[in-house]
């Protein structure tokens, strides 16, 4: 079997996804619906106003991709890490979570950088080309938890 030394680099750069939109807005929208008709008085406002400021934050950052720390694009280097690449110009090194997520319809890659910064990229069918998912999906099987959590970065 071959080694992740021996792979070409993968650019991930995602397309705007319906699917994510509407996931994104139906689950915002239904927990708002339950905040609104749960009996608790008062404290029923503030609630809304964060499910409201979860939706913001999940349109303006993984739907929409306008945040500054927003992912533009990930690159998963020969040596196995990431380089992720923001709305803002930086660039971060990356290294692939335990936490990341593989199926069919979805993959959601989990990023840490550092021992406090966490970064998340979803991807639905229809963020990327098919042939371009698929290889990441194989490579993810495949490689993805080949190298274990690093815990003496800080």
């Amino acid at each position: 079997m071959a080694s992740h030394r021996e792979r070409p680099p993968l650019l991930i750069r995602p397309r705007r996804t319906w699917r994510l939109a509407v996931f994104a807005g139906l689950t915002h929208g239904l927990a708002g619906a339950v905040v609104f008709v749960l009996p608790i008085g008062l404290y029923r406002y503030p609630l809304w106003l964060l499910v409201g400021t979860g939706a913001f934050h999940a349109f303006a950052v993984h739907v929409l991709r306008r945040a500054p720390w927003s992912i533009r694009t990930a690159l998963w280097q020969p040596d196995g890490d990431w380089l992720l690449t923001l709305n803002s110009g930086a660039e971060i090194e990356a290294s692939l979570s335990p936490a990341t997520f593989v199926s069919l319809p979805l993959v959601v890659l989990n990023f840490r950088s550092g021992r406090l910064r966490r970064h998340a990229l979803p991807l639905f069918a229809d963020a990327l080309d098919p042939e371009q998912l698929r290889r990441l999906r194989q490579r993810l099987r495949m490689d993805g938890g080949a190298r274990g959590p690093d815990l003496t970065d800080a």
